[in-house]
């Protein structure tokens, strides 16, 4: 590929505002939610799952730049010349793959700044991940191409957002029809559970079955030979067929060194996974004076343990986080840690019971004044036993 051609196209087309779009929609994406604060394999989900807005935009992009060749006869001109037609439409197609990609990578860049400093151990399956990134926008731009140079109407730029966006959605309607909405979930938008930092590990075949999309659409915006689209086309086909025969766990795992158990040194002990070490200060400072208020009453909690490697089983530490990592909101966090604290004993039915739940809450919550620890040992005694006539005698 000649370098001052693609430079041409580069800078004067469609990819340099392409690249500005990308990086205006991403950091909007990344910085109104900030929850993936802290995490490498979170931020990467986000920019993944920030698909839904960049797709509509490289293909938008791609389908101008057809429309463009369209309106100045550039296929017929090339007819005449020994040049083959392809040529142009596949450079221009390159040089917005390169503008989405750099858009993405500015993007993700000055997210990274907020997330090194306080960043705990992970693997590394999160770039491979990441750099899906680029097959997946490189099949956008070869839909939008192949829209605009085979539909010849002008008003077809305004209408490919709409389109990019029905097709990027279409696959997950399919796969929720078809039982396989966990293929597409994966494939579309590498969708995981923040709680347990999973990792994706099967994007080889992510980034082929975009290849293979993008393919599929270049082949039939080019060949005159259009039927040669069934080969990249049976590609796609196999793929996701290869792709849904493989297990979820097989593509959605846990990553062990981000789960590894983490707890306070001083205190009362609070324990959340490696990945939520950054907030455990915050969680000690919170959570450790409700606990010491609670210590010696029977049947009241002793510590406080979220999901790790070390306790599977229990509720991971979810929580809204700035983009320091900061707790956004620590009168909530400290609320919510209070009604862990008074209801981790079986919860009986019953409006009585819901009541005297509220003021033990309520109670655990004030500053200032000493926990009245008769009241809230029975208050144990009476959750444990669901003991109805106990839990009226406190509301009284």
């Amino acid at each position: 590929m000649n370098r001052r051609i693609f430079g041409n196209e580069f800078y004067r087309g469609a990819a340099g505002p392409l690249a500005m779009a990308m990086l205006v929609s991403l950091v909007a994406v990344l910085f109104v939610q900030p929850w993936w604060a802290g995490s490498w394999n979170d931020l990467a989900v986000v920019v993944r799952s920030g698909q839904i807005f960049t797709w509509p935009l490289v293909a938008t992009a791609g389908a101008w730049a057809a429309s463009r060749e369209n309106r100045r006869g550039t296929e017929e001109l090339l007819a005449t010349l020994p040049r083959p037609s392809w040529q142009p439409f596949l450079v221009s197609w390159a040089a917005l793959v390169l503008g989405a990609v750099l858009g993405i990578a500015t993007a993700w860049g000055i997210a990274a700044m907020f997330v090194f400093p306080i960043a705990t151990g992970s693997g590394t399956d999160w770039i491979a991940a990441l750099l899906v990134c680029v097959p997946a926008h490189g099949a956008a731009a070869a839909f939008g191409m192949a829209l605009g140079r085979l539909v010849r109407w002008r008003l077809i730029v305004l209408l490919t957002p709409a389109l990019a966006l029905l097709v990027y959605t279409a696959a997950s309607w399919a796969s929720w029809m078809s039982g396989y909405d966990a293929l597409f979930t994966i494939l579309l938008s590498a969708q995981v559970s923040t709680g347990s930092m999973y990792a994706v590990p099967s994007s080889a075949l992510q980034a082929m079955w975009f290849a293979a999309i993008a393919a599929s659409f270049l082949v039939l915006a080019v060949s005159r030979r259009r039927w040669l689209v069934l080969v990249p086309a049976a590609l796609v086909a196999a793929l996701t067929l290869l792709i849904a025969s493989v297990p979820l766990n097989r593509h959605v795992v846990t990553d062990p060194v981000a789960m590894q158990e983490v707890c306070t040194t001083r205190g009362p002990t609070i324990c959340v996974a490696r990945y939520e070490e950054h907030v455990l200060g915050e969680l000690a400072e919170l959570g450790q004076p409700m606990l010491e208020k609670l210590h010696g009453i029977p049947g009241a909690p002793e510590e406080l343990r979220f999901g790790s490697s070390a306790n599977p089983d229990l509720p991971v530490y979810l929580h809204n986080t700035t983009v320091t990592g900061r707790l956004a909101d620590p009168v909530q966090e400290r609320e919510w840690l209070a009604n862990m604290l008074v209801g981790t004993v079986p919860t009986c039915d019953g409006e009585p019971f819901y009541r005297v739940y509220q003021a033990a809450q309520s109670r655990l919550l004030e500053n200032g004044r000493s926990l009245d620890r008769e009241w809230m040992t029975a208050y144990f005694a009476a959750r444990a036993d669901c003991d109805t006539d106990a839990t009226l005698a406190l509301l009284n």
